[in-house]
């Protein structure tokens, strides 16, 4: 259930709420950021690979991304190992990038994997938050 309307304070607010009402399962708000919807993937790739499964009839939309890879490379996100939907990450040897915005930074077409493509030959750690819309 999800409802547009006035916080405690007067504000407008988006509101999300779970449960049934009941005694044993009362609602549960959330005020305008919705963590509930939130999920995070993490992977240590040595060669390109998918990061999180199709989910049918959803996006998979990436909040943030952290990088860290041992050696020279470049990685980019693709949408079932077809479409790119990321420019390219140009890391250093021992280096790092993280990235987010709360709108996304990049999202796979409806019913599609995400996954990464990188080349160098390096140890490359991935950890994600997306949201499946």
């Amino acid at each position: 259930m999800a409802l547009y309307g006035r916080d405690a304070n007067g504000s407008d607010a988006y509101i999300r709420g779970t449960g049934s009402g009941t005694t044993a399962d009362g609602y549960l708000t959330f005020h305008d950021v919705f963590s509930d919807e939130i999920k995070f993937a993490s992977s240590t790739l040595t060669a390109s690979g998918d990061l999180v499964t199709a989910v049918a009839s959803k996006k998979i939309r990436v909040i943030s991304l952290t990088l860290s890879s041992s050696a020279a490379c470049t990685v980019k996100f693709q949408s079932n190992a077809a479409s790119d939907i990321s420019g390219l990450f140009t890391m250093p040897a021992d280096g790092q990038v993280h990235a987010s915005s709360e709108f996304g930074l990049f999202e796979t077409s409806i019913g599609h994997k995400l996954n990464a493509v990188i080349t160098g030959t390096v140890n490359l750690g991935v950890t994600l938050a997306y949201r499946e819309v």
